[in-house]
């Protein structure tokens, strides 16, 4: 989770300080591509840390089948009759 966490960052953080200094060194208007282009970028990194953390969630909390587990026969499945 930390890992993720920090990927997302520095991704995010690399694509503003590259923005910084595109509009330091150039006129107003051809950063202006690659703004919406670095808020493309952080709305996919957005949803692929969520897609992992949903997954990472979903291993974490499944129960895990062993063979400790009690069987279940085919006469515990059928129901009882009733007159």
């Amino acid at each position: 989770m930390i890992s993720l966490s920090l990927r997302l960052f520095g991704n995010i953080f690399a694509g503003e300080v590259l923005l910084t200094v595109m509009a330091s060194l150039i006129a107003y208007f051809v950063p202006l591509p690659f703004l919406f282009l670095e808020l493309l970028v952080g709305l996919i990194q957005a949803t692929v840390f969520s897609m992992l953390v949903l997954v990472y969630f979903t291993i974490a909390t499944t129960p895990v089948h062993g063979h400790d587990e009690h069987h279940v026969e085919k006469e515990d499945l059928e129901p009882t009759p009733t007159v």
